[in-house]
């Protein structure tokens, strides 16, 4: 086996253990549609493969994941904003990539986190996927300390944007 085909062989044994991070991130930066999200889940792997070789193994493969991904998103959703949208949502188009936010507590929960500010948001998604405090204080550069404070803060803007948006339509 070539030095290409091990490679490869790696980056996707790699990707096999991390996709659902990947997802995750393509939910919350995807944008409004399918599409946006086909090309923010394109943009990661590339950027991932573009990394791997610089990829030394300090960190767990996830924690790799997880900053390269909301870095590339990050950098992506940026430069999207900045472009004029023209593109129509096409509700069929959703199936493959938003399985997870059918249900609509997760669409709800998106949708907050989706106001958030892009560092709040890049942690509450680490959180979300139940990284330790050690790990996600690693992908985000700042202390543990930091984490759960930052944390601590997340949850209470999330419950106001909560209580803001959808407490009325439970009434």
């Amino acid at each position: 086996m070539g030095r290409r085909a091990r490679k490869q062989t790696e980056f996707l044994q790699m990707l096999d253990q991390c996709k659902g991070v990947v997802m995750k991130v393509c939910l919350c930066y995807g944008g409004p549609d399918r599409e946006s999200m086909r090309d923010t889940y394109q943009d990661i792997l590339c950027a991932m493969w573009e990394s791997l070789p610089a990829f030394e193994r300090r960190s767990d493969v996830t924690t790799w994941a997880w900053r390269v991904a909301l870095n590339t998103a990050a950098m992506e959703h940026r430069r999207r904003r900045r472009m004029p949208q023209f593109v129509e949502m096409d509700e069929s188009l959703y199936d493959t990539l938003a399985d997870e936010a059918a249900d609509m507590r997760h669409e709800r929960l998106y949708s907050l986190i989706e106001r958030l500010d892009p560092d709040d948001r890049q942690l509450v998604l680490l959180y979300i996927d139940r990284l330790p405090t050690s790990q996600i204080a690693e992908a985000m550069c700042i202390s543990e300390d930091a984490v759960r404070q930052r944390l601590h803060r997340i949850k209470l803007k999330l419950i106001k944007l909560k209580e803001r948006y959808y407490d009325d339509e439970e009434e």
